[in-house]
């Protein structure tokens, strides 16, 4: 089953791919649609496994997830 973490930007995406890659966990970056009324489009990763994992290392390494789906 796939998970969506909701970013703040491309960048922040691309930053917490990395950091999920390198703790072992593949992700995918993913444009969405406009995010809780914003104006702009939001940015993602799709992970297909342990969501809670990837929040908690994001979390350690100061990566504001905006939302979860």
């Amino acid at each position: 089953m796939d998970n969506l973490i909701i970013l703040s930007s491309v960048t922040q995406s691309m930053k917490a791919r990395d950091i999920l890659k390198s703790n072992g966990i593949t992700s995918k970056v993913h444009r969405i649609p406009a995010y809780k009324g914003k104006g702009a489009c939001s940015y993602g990763l799709i992970i297909n496994k342990d969501i809670e994992k990837a929040l908690e290392i994001l979390k350690d390494n100061e990566i504001n997830v905006v939302g979860r789906a």
